[in-house]
């Protein structure tokens, strides 16, 4: 399920940059923050499940084309996780940015990353919308009907 998961994850994140950066003159810095986060935290999980430390700040905020070059990275890396098929994985050991340390398998690491691009997504959706923008439907029925 978590190979579904991120295939949805990468398929939202493209699908909504693409619309962000045909919008990308009447955006809120609220989106670009929102969308920085998302791809940020991409990075940051993603170098901690390969023992490295991340180079980059969660809520930095990127220009689009910072966030497309990291969305590109995250997304080949996340894809490339052996885990996505394992319910049973590894214990990572890590620490946070505030400095508190914790230990959680991989697979709820993955499943956090996905769940956190939706939610951030839905908060993208709706500035985008008070602005008078359409927002791009990134919803998982969404990916599931395209996929058929």
């Amino acid at each position: 399920m978590l190979k579904q998961f991120c295939k949805y994850n990468n398929w939202a994140n493209s699908l909504l940059l693409d619309t962000l950066n045909a919008n990308s003159n009447s955006l809120p810095e609220s989106c670009i923050s929102l969308f920085s986060h998302i791809v940020n935290a991409q990075k940051i999980w993603v170098s901690r499940i390969n023992g490295v430390t991340p180079n980059i700040a969660v809520w930095q905020v990127n220009d689009l084309e910072t966030c497309s070059a990291l969305l590109e990275e995250t997304a080949n890396a996340l894809s490339k996780i052996e885990y996505l098929e394992m319910a049973d994985s590894p214990i990572l050991k890590y620490t946070t940015s505030n400095g508190d340390s914790y230990e959680t398998s991989v697979y709820d690491i993955l499943l956090h990353v996905f769940n956190h691009g939706t939610y951030h997504r839905a908060q993208i959706a709706k500035e985008m919308k008070i602005h008078q923008i359409k927002p791009v439907n990134t919803d998982y029925i969404q990916f599931v009907r395209l996929q058929q």
